[in-house]
């Protein structure tokens, strides 16, 4: 029999027109196929394929013009999940990750952090079914897979949007905005979808929708659009008439760090019934860092692993365990629980590098299935949740000899095929190869029976990497024996697996915990006559509107001699798995009731605040940040709202926040296909504390003489700017920020609420820490708390991240530090007051190699930045300008203005909550004091410049003015 162990651990309590980017074939990861349909099905991006060089045997791609936001959001920069140790970016194309390294510098599934060490090509999705009304034999059958999914419309709402678990309308299994079913009367719970569209139909938008994990990107897609129809693939789509909604969403936690989740709603629109829905992965899991070339080509298949049943004690409290209970059949002593053990199936495969890339690459890339719909009888879904099929092979294998699928009828035989699965245990019966080389795999889940028009099937999958050894994982499946006959530890077990561990800890944050129902919520859940709470009723049943005669019974129903009618009215709650363990039920003399599931149910650190430098806020058209730019004359002016503090955490409802860590990295210079600094790039610039205990430290109003003396190790003195250890008065009010360290003061600024459409201050509810009252925080925008950076120097490039704390029963968790290229700020000099513009430097002397350069004032060129490098014009005058190049014979090399965009490659459009649109780029002239003007040493036709003397004029309010500079490469 199996073991069972109990491990506290486990408890989870614009830019140059027609830039030609050379796509290095040695770098390319996506196939030619779905390279070639890519750029032939996207002339948005690349022009019609009659463009030279658009996909060619030189592997060049041309950009086209620049797009809306609302297009497949996929080149970059784009959305990428950033609050965990894995950062992966998500696509509104059916597409996990970035396989097209020739265009974006996007991580496609980096760890840990931005490392550079990718552990994921891609992830395509696909959704097959069977048309019952279809005419023509060719539309019986098909398949809808990555790119045949796009936005519903070119329309700039249909976009990602991005949300975290405490944001305003986004709290989970809570009635946002008090609205009640009109036909029932009863509370309607997260019934939106953040999207920006009024899914409801109250006239309201995104009222009250489910946020989860410390950062979550949320999407719709179908398969019928117009440019889904005219896709370029190489046979004809024809579509199911699907929606699909996709959640994506990474933790901050470190025990959840080491993975991101994907829930996608799948909803039939087509008019009439769909048969035999199957859901597909094509999963190209690549191990190695980007910079060598061919990184994905020695990789090891442990397709296998993690794959198994686990069985974990259950904690005392856990409503899982049942106590006190009924009566049952088999028979439970009183004193006992009724569940006292909870079994986890885990559905995985991996992939990891062979040898290691001499201790770069040290980390085990899984794909899991961590749940989708079931039916518990088995007859229009699976009743456990299992892969349908599964096959693992080598990159370019054929379709007959077990490789990729090409066409629709080749997928839709392997989608509800049962190839490789174990019709037992439901488990991967498939062997790994000995071989090394670049594994992809496919997988299947379902089938769906019967998908009537408007209903739903869910499935949730995640990305995970943890440590790994590849020697290590060939013992797997002896020592899973081992304990499945219970000669082996559980405990010892994940310790010799911690890739298993982390997969066995997502497992157990998706299942969640069982809670209590709000007041209110009760009808929710089996409490009423007609819903007969018991132990096990889990599934609920309720008639459509004017739908009679309906009944149905489970097995307690059958041994007590009666079937229960299911009305349009109310919810009727059945067992129909005959599992007493798997519903949570509270029985208790007054009300028995039934209880709330809540998954993804984690102790968390507070969110990140909204800090200025982020490139959603740090634009030059934002009206928002006016006043508020982080550039200065030698130096970076920090400013972040009170995110952190006003938000309760998801698990406890607790205001926790207690800390500010404020991180700088300097000196990056973008090593090869790098999307921003690497964890070793961050200097911790100081750790600030609140102080909430008292209204002051010190007695009187104003006076400071009182206030206790303090020794700090590293005391900044605030005149002469230097530090040693020194004893000195801290004087503090409620709510100031204190560097134990420093003694330095982060007073709350005078800036006023965040207000709602009614004038009012916005504030959220929560639980004091300390005296476990109801409270409320008040909100606070962008500006409520300030930091100047003055060790920075005019025209580098700076990144900063605020990490916050909280107080968990763990002791203090902090969220990640992290920030993409697009958060880059430069610091700027000052306008000028007269006519005395300089160029740095100057000369300017090139490089042949990166770390030739003795300063990060060149960066590597890439994708989005052609040339790496760029001069700077200082003491640039106010107002508009324009500054026209010339070479020494006369020759217009290149005109500058003052509103051009300087950052366009990497910025998208922004969208306030305003529902504004605006660009997202930062310009040449950014703020009222900006005095510094960039230029990237391209010329006007798209070339780069070579050596030699060049003149430049600047025209502006204060006339013109002459002045020259020298290049030297």
């Amino acid at each position: 029999m199996k073991r069972t162990w109990s491990r506290p651990a486990l408890w989870i309590a614009p830019a140059l027109v027609a830039v030609t980017l050379l796509a290095r074939p040695a770098h390319a990861r996506m196939d030619p196929q779905m390279l070639d349909e890519f750029v032939r099905s996207h002339p948005e991006y690349f022009g019609s394929r009659s463009t030279p060089g658009a996909a060619n045997g030189a592997g060049q791609i041309v950009r086209g013009p620049a797009t809306p936001a609302a297009l497949p959001d996929i080149l970059g920069p784009g959305a990428v999940l950033t609050a965990g140790d894995v950062n992966v970016k998500v696509t509104n194309l059916a597409l996990i990750g970035n396989p097209f390294l020739q265009l974006s510098s996007d991580p496609s599934g980096q760890w840990p952090g931005a490392s550079g060490v990718e552990y994921l090509g891609f992830v395509a999705l696909s959704v097959g079914a069977v048309n019952p009304v279809a005419t023509d034999p060719n539309a019986v059958r098909r398949v809808s897979y990555f790119n045949e999914w796009r936005p519903p419309t070119l329309q700039e709402v249909d976009h990602i949007y991005r949300s975290y678990e405490g944001i305003v309308n986004g709290a989970r299994l809570v009635n946002d905005d008090g609205d009640r079913d009109p036909l029932t009367g009863e509370q309607r719970i997260d019934e939106e979808f953040l999207d920006g569209h009024d899914d409801d139909g109250d006239g309201r938008i995104d009222e009250d929708y489910a946020a989860i994990g410390q950062q979550m990107f949320t999407c719709v897609m179908r398969d019928d659009t117009p440019e889904g129809l005219n896709n370029g693939a190489n046979e004809s789509h024809v579509p199911l008439g699907l929606e699909m909604r996709q959640r994506a969403f990474s933790f901050s936690n470190p025990r959840l760090a080491n993975f991101v989740a994907f829930e996608y709603r799948i909803t039939n629109r087509s008019g009439h019934e769909l048969d035999s829905l199957l859901v597909g992965f094509r999963v190209d899991m690549d191990c190695g860092p980007r910079s060598v070339p061919g990184y994905w080509a020695d990789d090891s298949d442990h397709s296998p692993f993690p794959n198994g049943d686990f069985v974990v004690a259950l904690r005392s409290g856990d409503f899982r365990r049942q106590l006190p209970h009924l009566p049952v059949n088999p028979p439970v002593p009183e004193d006992s629980a009724l569940c006292p053990r909870v079994t986890y199936r885990l559905n995985g495969f991996s992939v990891m590098d062979e040898d290691g890339d001499a201790g770069r690459t040290l980390g085990i890339a899984s794909f899991l299935l961590l749940g989708h719909t079931i039916d518990p009888l088995g007859v229009n879904a699976p009743s456990r949740v299992q892969f349908r099929a599964f096959r693992s092979y080598s990159a370019g294998a054929p379709f007959e000899n077990g490789g990729n699928p090409n066409t629709d009828q080749q997928r839709f035989d392997f989608l509800s095929s049962t190839q490789d699965v174990d019709p037992e245990t439901g488990h991967l019966v498939t062997e790994p190869s000995e071989l090394s080389g670049d594994w992809q795999a496919w997988c299947s889940i379902g089938p769906f029976l019967h998908v009537a028009n408007g209903a739903s099937v869910e499935v949730t999958v995640a990305f995970a990497v943890q440590r790994g050894e590849h020697l290590r994982l060939n013992d797997y499946p002896s020592d899973l024996a081992r304990y499945q006959v219970g000669s082996l530890d559980g405990g010892d077990l994940l310790e010799k697996y911690p890739a298993l561990d982390n997969a066995l800890t997502a497992q157990i944050a998706y299942e969640g915990v069982y809670e209590r129902p709000r007041e209110g919520f009760e009808s929710l859940v089996p409490s009423g006559a007609n819903n007969a709470p018991f132990h096990g009723r889990e599934t609920p049943l309720r008639a459509r509107p004017g739908q009679l005669g309906l009944s149905a019974a489970d097995c307690h129903d059958l041994a007590d001699g009666q079937v229960r009618p299911i009305t349009e009215f109310e919810l009727s709650w059945f067992d129909f798995d005959c599992d007493y363990c798997t519903g949570a039920y509270e029985h208790n003399d007054v009300h028995p009731t039934g209880l709330f599931l809540k998954r993804w149910n984690v102790e968390s650190p507070p969110p990140s605040p909204s800090l200025n430098v982020a490139a959603n806020f740090n634009y030059t058209d934002n009206p928002d940040r006016q006043g508020l730019e982080p550039s200065g004359d030698h130096q970076i002016t920090l400013a972040w709202d009170n995110l952190s503090e006003a938000t309760p955490d998801p698990e406890r409802h607790e205001f926790d926040f207690r800390t500010f860590r404020v991180w700088k990295a300097a000196d990056w210079q973008r090593p090869v296909v790098s999307s921003g600094p690497a964890d070793s790039d961050w200097a911790l610039l100081g750790e600030f504390r609140m102080f909430d205990y008292v209204d002051s430290n010190f007695v009187g109003e104003t006076s400071l003489t009182n206030c206790p003396n303090v020794l700090f190790p590293a005391y900044l003195d605030p005149v002469t700017g230097t530090r040693a250890p020194r004893l000195a008065p801290l004087c503090l009010r409620r709510g100031d920020l204190w560097n134990p360290q420093s003694g330095e003061i982060l007073r709350p600024t005078g800036i006023d609420c965040v207000r709602d459409t009614f004038g009012r201050c916005l504030e959220e509810d929560g639980v004091d820490l300390v005296t476990q009252l109801a409270t409320v925080r008040t909100k606070y925008p962008v500006g409520r708390y300030r930091y100047v950076d003055r060790e920075v120097k005019n025209g580098f490039v700076y990144f900063y991240s605020i990490s916050a704390g909280d107080s968990s029963s763990s002791g203090e968790t902090f969220g990640r530090r992290s920030a993409q290229e697009a958060d880059a700020v430069s610091p700027q000099t000052t306008i000028g007051t007269g006519k005395q513009v300089w160029v740095v430097p100057n000369p300017y002397r090139g490089v042949r190699t990166i770390g030739e350069r003795a300063s990060a004032w060149d960066l590597t060129p890439s994708a989005t930045d052609p040339t790496g490098t760029h001069i700077d014009f200082f003491g640039m005058p106010a107002g508009r300008w324009t500054i026209r190049i010339f070479t020494i014979s006369g020759d217009l090399v290149v005109e500058l203005h003052s509103d051009d965009a300087v950052n366009a490659s990497l910025r998208n459009q922004v969208q306030n909550p305003n529902g504004q649109v605006y660009d997202g780029a930062n310009r040449q002239q950014d703020g009222p004091n900006d005095g510094q003007a960039r230029w990237n040493l391209i010329s006007r036709n798209g070339q780069d410049i070579v050596s030699g003397i060049y003149l430049f004029v600047v025209d502006s309010s204060l006339g013109t003015q002459r002045g020259r500079f020298v290049v030297i490469r």
